[in-house]
């Protein structure tokens, strides 16, 4: 029971403690054999402790990675949001640009959380809120609620670039061009685009579809590998990346700080 303080009882404390240390342990064994290598056998063996003593902390290894993974989102959001700081607060093309570029860091540099993220426990999962239906997956539910949590940092900071006057961000957005859409399609990118809490001109909307499915592509292959371009995968990221700011009439060649850090 937590103190009249409201700080946590030093049982609570000591239980929050181990239930981290667990998670650092799965963390290390994900990192030396991928997801496969986690189980709560060789936790315990590691802690030196039993494998059922582990059930007191978490009710099975799926509950266990859940967790894992929920402290993983909020540990790539949190990076994506420490390096946007770096930039001025009504910045947002700068800052929405700083937060693309450390996506692909973060993942890059920490492959076999990635996987374990977007792949393993994710297949099949799009990485944006749901509309009522989609895949029979429960947004509140975990870790689906904090992937959501994560992706909403690009739609919320593009919200806000959107929302800007060209006095404040110093410059015009154009309005992008779009493919021709099919009624159905265009109806899915307006509902997914609201759900996102994007509620623009289906332009807009689908332009910001095309940009996440582009980012998410371009890292996610060369995570796993799959990236044609190896050496310079970085610098393929800023070609796209000034590809799609011209879609939006943003030239960054003209824009000395905002071009490639």
């Amino acid at each position: 029971m937590s103190s009249a303080t409201g700080q946590p009882s030093r049982r609570e404390q000591q239980r929050a403690d181990t239930q981290a240390e667990i998670k650092t342990v799965a963390r290390e064994l994900l990192n030396e054999a991928g997801p496969d290598g986690i189980s709560l056998r060789a936790i315990a063996r590691r802690m030196g402790m039993s494998a059922p003593a582990l059930y007191r902390y978490f009710p099975s290894l799926e509950a266990l990675v859940t967790d894992l993974c929920v402290d993983l989102y909020a540990e790539l959001r949190a990076f994506m949001l420490a390096n946007a700081d770096t930039r001025p607060e009504d910045d947002m093309i700068g800052r929405l640009l700083v937060v693309a570029r450390s996506f692909r860091e973060w993942s890059v540099a920490n492959r076999t959380e990635f996987s374990l993220m977007f792949a393993s426990l994710n297949e099949g999962a799009m990485i944006a809120p749901p509309h009522a239906g989609r895949a029979g997956l429960d947004p509140d539910a975990e870790p689906y609620r904090s992937l959501v949590r994560f992706s909403r940092v690009f739609c919320d900071m593009f919200n806000q670039v959107l929302k800007q006057t060209p006095a404040e961000r110093g410059y015009s957005l154009a309005t992008p061009t779009i493919p021709p859409l099919t009624p159905g399609l265009r109806a899915e990118v307006i509902e997914c685009s609201r759900a996102m809490g994007l509620d623009t001109s289906i332009e807009y909307s689908y332009t910001f579809m095309s940009f996440w499915v582009r980012l998410y592509g371009l890292v996610t292959m060369e995570v796993f590998g799959q990236l044609p371009i190896v050496e310079q995968a970085a610098a393929l990221l800023e070609a796209e990346i000034y590809v799609m700011a011209g879609q939006l009439g943003v030239d960054l060649a003209r824009i000395p700080d905002l071009s490639s850090q």
